[in-house]
């Protein structure tokens, strides 16, 4: 005999030997199964989305305290070379921490740094960051059979022996680049290897190649 005592739809209470035991219905198993798969396979997903590096280098600063606050800090890093009569203009910038890139981004660098050493355009102004001094970035550069650019650039290029660009936080651990206008600087670019060449050469030749 069976006996059906007051409980949710879904059970029924089989006596077996005695005993009574609770099974549930198979239409609410495959449910129930249906929705853990479901909720694992989304935990699944999001992680697998949070651990994927980006491939995405730029960022548009729109704060107006930011825009303030790193042109005022690349201005302090280049030693205010930049001249007050163009600081409107537009002006770019890129940061080179030798120490802190990592081998291929800063490699990247250094190659494109000396290949337009003569000719690097108007108002476009480099940094190149680092402790320890002028020889240790002098050696860095020696790494690649180079000696540091020539005088010919220099109103444009500031060896930041005292690594000021890290006080006025203007890069992490990457080759880092900016854009200003107006004295605000509106675009930050944060090379990484995925998007370093595209990145320098948005910057040395003024435009940004279609595929990277």
């Amino acid at each position: 005999m069976i006996i059906r005592a007051s409980l949710p739809h879904y059970l029924v209470c089989i006596p077996p030997r005695n005993n009574l035991t609770l099974q549930p219905n198979c239409s609410s198993v495959i449910y129930f199964s249906a929705m853990k798969m479901i909720i694992l396979s989304g935990v699944i997903v999001l992680l697998a989305a949070c651990g994927k590096p980006s491939t995405t280098s730029i960022e548009m600063i729109t704060a107006p305290g930011q825009q303030d606050s790193l042109f005022k800090g690349l201005m302090a890093t280049t030693q205010y070379r930049v001249p007050e009569t163009v600081r409107d203009d537009s002006l770019a910038f890129l940061v080179l921490p030798v120490q802190a890139s990592c081998p291929a981004c800063r490699k990247k660098s250094i190659d494109s740094i000396m290949k337009y050493q003569v000719n690097l355009p108007a108002n476009h102004y480099i940094i190149i960051a680092a402790n320890g001094g002028r020889k240790t970035i002098r050696g860095y550069f020696q790494e690649q059979n180079y000696e540091l650019p020539i005088v010919r650039i220099d109103q444009q290029l500031t060896l930041d022996s005292q690594n000021l660009a890290h006080q006025y936080d203007l890069y992490k651990d990457k080759p880092t680049l900016y854009y200003s206008r107006h004295q605000k600087v509106y675009k930050k670019v944060a090379a990484i290897p995925a998007t370093v060449r595209a990145d320098l050469c948005e910057f040395f030749s003024g435009h940004r190649p279609l595929s990277e």
